[in-house]
Parts: C-alpha cells; sequence; structure tokens
C-alpha cells in the first residue's frame, strides 16, 4: 500500500517545525557531556573530610562484615544479598552453645568499643588539622600583598621603563549569575549553581565603593593630626584612584567612556555619588589628568558630524564616528566645566576665593595646553575666545600664560587660520575695553613670525592676470599663422598657469596681510586716541618690531606723531624714546629713504639716551640701543656727517665702561664693524688733539657741535685691562686699528661674530661666564728693590750726623727725638 502525500502550507509546515524539538548536534552533545564532566569532578573534589571518615566507617562496618563471614568458613567475595547474610548469621547462632554464643558477642562488643574510640580520636585530628588550616591560610592571604603594574615612564635616553607595587587594596570582584541548565544533573543544589563570570577589575575603583561604605560611616571625635592624616590618606587613595581610571582609558578608550563621568565627579566642589566634598588637591589633579588624556586620544584632525540614522556606514566606520562623536559630547562637556570655572572669578558677581582662583589657574593653564596641543580641532575656537578674555583679567599667573600660549599658537601656526581669528579677537576687545587694557594684550602680537609682507600684493597680481588675459585674447584674434599662433599660446598659457599655482601661497600670504592690517589698526588707535596710555610702551616696542612691513602711506604721519611723543611727553621713560627712535629709524632706512624728512632732531634723542643703560636692572635693555645703532652706524653711515659720526663712537666706548662683558663686546663689536666701513674714525686713535677745532664737551646734548675730533678713544686704555680676556683682546685689536693679520688680529671664531651675536652668547645672567674662561696663572709677584737717588751726594752723611746728635727726651709715658735742623741748615 502506497503512501499518500499531503501538501501543506509553508505556514502550517513552519509552526510544526517551530513546536517540534530539534535534536541535538554531535558539537551540542560533546558541550553538555564536558559540562556534565566538569560538574562532577566539581562534586568529588568539594567534598570535605567528614564525608570521607563518613565513607570511612562504611568501609569499616562493611570490612568486618567480611571478616565474620570468613571465619565462618564463607566466601566473603560471593554475590549474596543483605538478606541471605544475615539469615545465615542467625542459623550459625542458633548452632552454637551458650557459652560460646556469650564468648563471641563478649568480643564483638570489645572490638566495636576499641573502633569507636579510634573513630572519636581520629575525628577530633581531623577536626583541628582543619582549624588550624583554615587559620594559616587567613594568615597568609591577611600578609599577601597584592602586585599591580604601574603606567610606564620614558627616560631621557628614550628607553620605556616599566613599573609595578604592592598595595594592600583588594578589590571585590562582582559576580554575574548565569542559569546552567544540565538535564543530566538531577541534584537540585548542583543545578542552582551556575560559572561565575569577573567583570572589568576597575570597576570597583571607578564606582568608589570604599568611599560610599565609608560615607555611611559616622566617625567619632578625633584630633587635628587625625584629621590631617585621614586627609593625607584620601588625597593618596584618590591618586591611585585616579591614576587606575586614566590608564583604562588611555589602554582602549572605545570602551572606557564612561571613566570620563567618574573624573568630572572629582572635578566639581561636591560629589555627587558620595556627597561629599572634594579637596582642592583631587580637583586639580582630575582636571589635570583629563587635560592629558584628551592630549594624547584627541585626533588631528577636525571631527565631523555625520548621522548615523540617516546614513548607511560600514561596521568599521560606524565604529569609528560613533567613537569621535562620544569623544566630542566629552571634550565639549569638559570645556564647560572649566569655563564655569573661570567664569567665577572673571565675570561680575563671581565667587572670587584662593580656592576659586587657583582652580581657575589651573583651567587656563589646561587649556593652553590644550589650545596648543590640538589647534585645529573642535571647539578650540571657543577655547581661544575664552582665554583672550582671560588676557584682561585681574590676575598675573593667567595673564602670563595665556601670553605664552599665543606666543606658542603664533610661532607654530603654519595655516595662520587660528592666528588671524586670535587677532581679530583682541582687536575686538581692546576696541570694546576703550583702550584700557592689560599690557599683555599688545606684548602677545610680539610673537608673530612677520619677516616680509606686501601689502600691495594682491592688487599686483591681479593687474598682473588681467594684462596676461587680455594678451592671450589678443593672439587668439590674431590672423597669422596657426602654428606661431599655438606656439604663443602655449607659453601664455604656462604664465597663467604658473599665476593659478601660486594662489596657494596667495592665500596664505592674505591670512598674513590681514594679520598684519589688523596690529597696525590696533597700535594706530592706541597712538592717536590715547598717546597716555600704560600700553604705549608695548605700541613702541611692536612698531619698532614690525616697522619693516608698514605701508608707504602711513610713514610721514607716523614719524609726525612719534616726533610729537618725544618732544611733548615730558614723563616718557627712556625705554619708550628708545622704541620710538628705533622705529623711526628702521622706517628711514627701509623704503623711507624718499621721503624728504630731516632726522636731525631724532639723532639728538637718541644721543641724548645712550647713556640711560647700565650694568644693573636694565642692562638687558642694551639689545634696544645694538638695534638702533645698526640701522644709524652701519646702514645709515653715509647720510651723517664726520663730526657726528665720531661722537657716537666716542659716547658709545664712553658707555661701553658702564656695562657687564656681554655689553662691552657687543659695544666693541659694533666700533669694530664701523671702522672697517669707513676710515674716518682712524684719528680718534690718535692722541695729539691739537688737530681738530676746539675742545671736547662730553655733557653737549647735539653730537654736531660737541668736537668729538677733538679727543681720543682713551677708554680703550681701560679695557685693555679689563677682567674679561676677550674684552682686552678686543681693544687691543680697535687699538692697533683694527687689522686682518699680524699683531692685535682677531681669532676667526671672535672676528665673525656680530655685535648681536657678542651681545647673546657672551651672556652671564646664570651667575657663570659664558663661554667660561681660563682661570689666571698663580704666582708670587717678584717685588724690586730700587736705589736711593739724592740731589746732593753728601745729604746721606749729614742726616746720619744730625740722627746721631739728636737729644732723647722722656716724659711720662712717651720719648721724643729732639733734632736741632736750624744749625745744621746754617
Amino acid at each position: 500500500m502506497g503512501t499518500k502525500k499531503v501538501k501543506i502550507s509553508s505556514v502550517k509546515r513552519a509552526a510544526h517545525l517551530k513546536s517540534k524539538k530539534t535534536p541535538l548536534t554531535k558539537q551540542q552533545q560533546q558541550k553538555n557531556k564536558q559540562k556534565r564532566d566538569q560538574l562532577l569532578s566539581k562534586r568529588e573534589q568539594g567534598q570535605n573530610i567528614f564525608s570521607q571518615k563518613a565513607r570511612k566507617k562504611d568501609n569499616l562496618a562493611q570490612r568486618k562484615k567480611h571478616n565474620k563471614l570468613a571465619s565462618l568458613g564463607l566466601n566473603p567475595l560471593e554475590e549474596n544479598n543483605e538478606d541471605d547474610d544475615d539469615l545465615m548469621l542467625d542459623n550459625v547462632a542458633d548452632m552454637l552453645d551458650g557459652d560460646d554464643l556469650a564468648l563471641l558477642q563478649a568480643n564483638k562488643r570489645k572490638r566495636k568499643a576499641r573502633a569507636d574510640d579510634e573513630d572519636a580520636a581520629e575525628q577530633q585530628a581531623s577536626i583541628g588539622l582543619e582549624r588550624a588550616y583554615a587559620s594559616d591560610t587567613k594568615k597568609e592571604q591577611a600578609a599577601q600583598k597584592i602586585k599591580l603594574d604601574l603606567l610606564p615612564i620614558k627616560s631621557r635616553d628614550g628607553q620605556i621603563i616599566t613599573r609595578t607595587t604592592e598595595v594592600d587594596y583588594l578589590p571585590k570582584p562582582k559576580l554575574k549569575k548565569k542559569d546552567v541548565e544540565v538535564e543530566e544533573v538531577q541534584d537540585s543544589e548542583e543545578g542552582e549553581e551556575g560559572d561565575t563570570e569577573f567583570e572589568d577589575s576597575d570597576d570597583d575603583v571607578v564606582n568608589d565603593d570604599e568611599a560610599a561604605s565609608a560615607a555611611a560611616h559616622v566617625p567619632k571625635l578625633i584630633s587635628t593630626t587625625d584629621l590631617l592624616i585621614a586627609r593625607q590618606q584620601e588625597i593618596e587613595r584618590q591618586k591611585y584612584r585616579i591614576g587606575i581610571i586614566c590608564s583604562g582609558l588611555l589602554e582602549k578608550p572605545e570602551d572606557k567612556m564612561r571613566n570620563f563621568h567618574a573624573l568630572y565627579e572629582l572635578m566639581d566642589e561636591i560629589n555627587p555619588a558620595t556627597r561629599l566634598p572634594n579637596l582642592m588637591p583631587v580637583r586639580k589633579l582630575a582636571i589635570i589628568s583629563i587635560t592629558e588624556i584628551f592630549k594624547d586620544i584627541l585626533p588631528e584632525y577636525r571631527v565631523g558630524q555625520v548621522d548615523t540614522k540617516m546614513q548607511t556606514l560600514r561596521k568599521a566606520t560606524l565604529e569609528r564616528v560613533t567613537f569621535e562623536n562620544a569623544l566630542l559630547q566629552q571634550f565639549k562637556k569638559f570645556l564647560q566645566k572649566l569655563e564655569h570655572l573661570t567664569a567665577q572669578v572673571n565675570k561680575r558677581g563671581g565667587l572670587r576665593t584662593p580656592q576659586t582662583i587657583k582652580l581657575a589657574t589651573v583651567a587656563v593653564q589646561c587649556m593652553c595646553e590644550l589650545l596648543v596641543a590640538h589647534p585645529y580641532f573642535n571647539y578650540v575656537q571657543n577655547i581661544a575666545q575664552l582665554l583672550v578674555y582671560m588676557l584682561n583679567c585681574n590676575y598675573q599667573e593667567m595673564r602670563t600664560a595665556v601670553n605664552e600660549c599665543f606666543r606658542t599658537v603664533f610661532a607654530n601656526d603654519k595655516k595662520y587660520e587660528m592666528a588671524l581669528f586670535i587677532v581679530r579677537r583682541i582687536n575686538n576687545l581692546i576696541k570694546t575695553k576703550q583702550n584700557n587694557v592689560h599690557v599683555e594684550c599688545i606684548t602677545c602680537l610680539m610673537g608673530l613670525k612677520i619677516k616680509s609682507v606686501n601689502l600691495d600684493a594682491e592688487k599686483e597680481n591681479e593687474l598682473k592676470q588681467k594684462k596676461l588675459e587680455s594678451h592671450r585674447q589678443r593672439l587668439i584674434s590674431l590672423s597669422k599663422k596657426e602654428r606661431k599662433r599655438r606656439k604663443k599660446l602655449t607659453e601664455v598659457n604656462r604664465e597663467l598657469e604658473e599665476t593659478r599655482a601660486e594662489e596657494n601661497k596667495q592665500a596664505k600670504n592674505l591670512k598674513l596681510t590681514e594679520i598684519i592690517k589688523m596690529v597696525f589698526t590696533i597700535y594706530f588707535r592706541v597712538l592717536k586716541n590715547d598717546p597716555t596710555s600704560r600700553v604705549l610702551s608695548a605700541i613702541l616696542e611692536g612698531l619698532a618690531e614690525f616697522a619693516h612691513v608698514i605701508n608707504l602711506d602711513f610713514f610721514a604721519d607716523l614719524i609726525d606723531v612719534l616726533n610729537r611723543i618725544l618732544e611733548e611727553q615730558e614723563e616718557l621713560g627712556y625705554r619708550e624714546r628708545l622704541h620710538c627712535i628705533q622705529t623711526i629709524f628702521v622706517i628711514l632706512s627701509g623704503q623711507g629713504e624718499v621721503l624728504n624728512i630731516d632726522p636731525i632732531r631724532f639723532y639728538q634723542h637718541f644721543y641724548r639716551n645712550m647713556l640711560a643703560v647700565q650694568a644693573g636692572k636694565n642692562h638687558d635693555d642694551f639689545a634696544i640701543i645694538l638695534r638702533t645703532l645698526d640701522e644709524v652706524l652701519v646702514k645709515r653711515r653715509r647720510n651723517m656727517s664726520q663730526q657726528r659720526l665720531m661722537a657716537f663712537v666716542k659716547r658709545l666706548l664712553t658707555g661701553s665702561l658702564h656695562l657687564l662683558h656681554n655689553g662691552t663686546l657687543a659695544t666693541l663689536g659694533t666700533i669694530k664693524q664701523t671702522f672697517q666701513l669707513t676710515s674716518v674714525l682712524d684719528a680718534l686713535l690718535d692722541t695729539d688733539t691739537s688737530i681738530g677745532s676746539g675742545r671736547y664737551d662730553p655733557e653737549l646734548d647735539d653730537p654736531e657741535y660737541c668736537n668729538a675730533a677733538s679727543t681720543a678713544l682713551y677708554e680703550l686704555a681701560l679695557l685693555s685691562r679689563h677682567y674679561h680676556p676677550t674684552v682686552r683682546r678686543m681693544a687691543m685689536h680697535i687699538a692697533n686699528g683694527v687689522p686682518a693679520s699680524g699683531e692685535g688680529a682677531l681669532p676667526t671664531d671672535i672676528g665673525k661674530l656680530s655685535s648681536h651675536d657678542l651681545f647673546t652668547q657672551y651672556d652671564s645672567t646664570q651667575m657663570a661666564f659664558n663661554p667660561t674662561i681660563p682661570l689666571p696663572k698663580a704666582g708670587q709677584p717678584k717685588l724690586k728693590k730700587g736705589k736711593q737717588l739724592y740731589i746732593r751726594s753728601d745729604f746721606k752723611q749729614e742726616y746720619g750726623k744730625l740722627l746721631k746728635e739728636g737729644k732723647v727726651t722722656q716724659s711720662k709715658d712717651t720719648k721724643m727725638l729732639q733734632i736741632d735742623f736750624l744749625s745744621a741748615l746754617q
């Protein structure tokens, strides 16, 4: 009889297969068998000593029974049930007499009592051993220390050094229960047991379970010493905790983003988890630690916003985008907390206490480090804008930190994007405050690396491109041979492509030009509206630094303003005056040569202020005089008269006597260079003063009429006995007429150095000679005994005779010698 095929629907078939129990595969059966074997092995190993004793007692009873059967002549190995054995024993007992049965029972009782005593003794010994083993185990666990790995450090040689430490702290592992269903095991207790799985070892440290348990404990009254000890212990514990959290973040930041929340809790004044106040050192450590983490894990590029719900991404791309978005959110939250800390001391109504000021200082320093480390990341412009406002705060330490940060950013910024943004923010700040700002707002602009900028380059490029384009169109419309037309057309197209290839450089120069325009807008606004401002010194210093890139249209007006400041402001310091003079001579030495300006009044100002610097607190300001001398004596030497040039050299050498050895060397280097460039100064080496007309007046402020030609460089004789050997050698070199070789010539390593190099390389601000000088030779001075010379040959004899004839008179305390000089003269 054949089978009948029945067609069923796919829905019914799926329901049928779902309800049907699928058989286990060979792999599943093997896995269940391994689990069953593990459970059985655990049960066998987990039995204690008491179950072993019970099994031993059962074996003893079985052995006695076997001995009894053997004594009766029965085979103990025979497989008979217990009922048959008992029946056989009863039959044997019935066959014995009364005396034999009594003797058998007495022996049985003795053996049983002896066995019970042995079992009790063994049981007591086993219990004692177990207790001793448990106590020793507890002692070993209490004395055992845990070995933990610390963060590695890098030595100066670049070698990575691993570190470990031993601590008493043992984190308690958290257990996760998993229901393991084993069908073959019928024991209920074994069925409830499951495999335990450990979570991350730093979870209890991140969650700070120890602090939560300590918060619930109410301490008793303790002394101040105990409070200090507890405070130090809490700081050390939090240090360890912060280290564990940060190491986890650096190890795998994708999986440990939740650790940031624990660090944010330590930044707050009150810890939200424990409801206890955080200590000030702990808050600082948390801020600095988060900053270092972000410096390490933040990417160098700007993270874009990607909507993962609207776009389909690959798995690796999705993981990266998810991590970047989470990192961006944590970075934003951290910046908000830092902004809140700085707002307490910078805004009106803020809580200004010593603690908040310290925290704000740490926050500002951390933001500066983030700006320097990642100047192109997201939200960095927000950091720069906040730091610009902190540049004008009332706390010197914060202003200094921001000033150094901006100088570093200006020096390292290759795209000039962040530099342009910061300069614009500073311009808005100064404009809003109406020039009433601190000096750091102006001095930070000195960090801009501006060597040469053509402010009219944009217009010149546009004109050049228009000319080339018109020339190209004209060539196309010519009716000449096609070959010549194509050749000329190719040449013009090549020039056009070269012009377009320079667009990237031009975009960079355009930003640099915008920066310069903004900087000079700041400078000129202060000079025009508030020439007596407290930032005038910084403005003049900046003008002297960037005077070589000032547009030609501003030269005449700028020189008039600086001249008015020099003549009208009597309270102006020597430093401001030197900066004004330096700016003017830099302008006149460059493009300003075409201007019809007589600089004689600026020569007088400079001649008057040359002796303002001496070997004291203002010795570093001699660098300003050196830069101005380079413009006056070297670049403009042909525009000066002989009398003025000699007067400047004479006053410069006179001022060198009041300077340190590096300033004196720089002065002699400038004079040496001037001697090499002109032969007019050779007259100052002649000590015959009858050549000049008149007498030299060193106190006259006008170098043109002080008659410097009537004097000589007598200061070289003093400098030839200077304490520094290089100064002595340089002075003798100038006194000998600056020879290139022969007697008095300088070594090559000294002769090739400029005055600025001599001033910096021989600097002794570290209280040591740089470079070192050899020690003088130790020796005894030779005393030469000279002969006594007399005008009269017989004077010595007469003088001796007179001393012998003198009368000695004695008073109470002294003796007196009376000599009759009158009779001797007669």
